[in-house]
């Protein structure tokens, strides 16, 4: 066979971010290749309701697309990552997994056949013992302290069915824990010519976790740090990355902090260390769901995109309106699309007794943005009944 592209498939090709309805959290779908039968990348899976609200359905749409044939295998997951184990990233890829452990149970066809996880389990991180020891002190904790730390058990969870499903675990890292060199990044090839570039965390990052853990452990307070998480060295486990496809780039950076992804970028050698250098890409999701604690002025003016996604829907005031204007001031008179996952005037479905500061936080967002001169940004909330947001920085999908 030639050596020359074929330019029909190359412009049949598509690369596809999806945001799914995730609440509070997040929930990714990356969808490369052809069209007609995508390599999918499944990014964090959302709190526990995200897999049945959204994820399932999706991902029920994505295989009723490939036609009878498809119907009558799982959907393959080319690769799901975990990109931290709080609650809001985890718990809807538990559900995913103890799908799978349910119907091989009952000898029943399974939804998906995940390929391969990226996950920075507990224990890989800090050792069984001291897994132990932490599920014991959070088991002690009255239960609307042990709530906020539920990622801990339910990522611990996950990685025990992944083994027991066979499901290969970290493979590009020897099996070891997922992240780069100090000084270096590190550069995954998927198939369907997808190009994964693991700006974060660092090994440093990932001992200085282990020696937080360990202090507070000793301590009596294990989960202390864990409850601020874009404070403390726990957050450094998130798992950060540039998506590449034929030049075409998007951003997904979970809980990650605004150096830690600058430094991550310098490793990879995409910005230098000091200096006022530019980097461009088609999708830059924010941070921990538009929180102002992990973005900076310097990271939003170095780092522009032609669009921005906030996964959020207004629980810990996410986004902030600080967020917002500082991305405002960063693009100044320049154009770029930002997407929400929340529907618009979604305040309006709130209830304000209940849910009061929700309420007022999706309102706030929905007035500052009305406020702001057409077109800057252009807006792209999620339709009230669609199961997600959709980039298409490729040729249109078919499903």
């Amino acid at each position: 066979m030639s050596g020359e592209s074929d330019p029909e498939r190359e412009k049949a090709l598509m690369f596809t971010i999806e945001a799914l309805d995730a609440g509070e959290g997040d929930c990714l779908l990356v969808l490369v290749g052809d069209p007609a039968s995508p390599t999918i990348t499944l990014i964090d899976g959302g709190p526990a309701r995200t897999y049945n609200r959204a994820l399932r359905p999706r991902l029920r749409e994505l295989q009723a697309a490939r036609g009878a044939a498809g119907e009558q295998a799982p959907l393959p997951l080319d690769l799901v990552v975990l990109t931290h184990v709080d609650d809001d990233h985890v718990a809807g890829l538990l559900k995913l997994v103890e799908a799978l452990a349910e119907a091989k149970e009952a000898r029943q066809p399974a939804p998906v056949q995940i390929e391969e996880l990226w996950h920075n389990s507990f224990d890989d991180l800090i050792g069984e013992d001291q897994v132990a020891a932490a599920i014991a002190y959070l088991d002690a904790l009255p239960e609307e302290e042990a709530g906020a730390l539920a990622g801990t058990r339910q990522g611990r969870e996950l990685r025990d069915l992944a083994r027991r499903l066979k499901i290969a675990v970290n493979e590009p890292f020897g099996g070891r824990l997922v992240g780069r060199p100090d000084d270096a990044a590190v550069v995954v090839e998927r198939e369907g010519g997808l190009r994964l570039t693991v700006l974060g965390p660092t090994r440093s990052e990932l001992r200085a976790y282990q020696t937080q853990w360990d202090r507070d452990l000793k301590a009596g307070r294990a989960g202390a740090v864990a409850a601020t998480p874009d404070t403390s060295t726990f957050n450094l486990s998130s798992v950060m990355l540039l998506a590449e496809v034929d030049g075409r780039r998007a951003l997904l950076t979970g809980d990650g902090r605004a150096d830690h992804l600058l430094a991550g970028l310098v490793a990879a050698g995409l910005l230098s260390a000091e200096g006022d250098d530019t980097l461009h890409v088609d999708v830059f999701k924010l941070p921990h769901h538009g929180s102002c604690r992990n973005v900076s002025a310097a990271l939003l003016r170095r780092v522009t995109a032609a669009t921005y996604i906030i996964s959020a829907n207004g629980k810990h005031d996410n986004p902030d309106i600080e967020t917002l204007e500082l991305l405002a001031e960063a693009r100044g008179e320049e154009a770029y699309s930002l997407v929400l996952t929340f529907a618009e005037r979604a305040y309006e479905q709130v209830d304000a007794d209940r849910e009061g500061k929700r309420r007022a936080a999706l309102e706030a967002v929905d007035q500052w943005l009305a406020a702001r001169p057409e077109g800057r940004p252009r807006l792209i909330y999620r339709e009230p009944d669609a199961l997600s947001v959709v980039i298409e920085l490729g040729a249109a999908t078919n499903a």
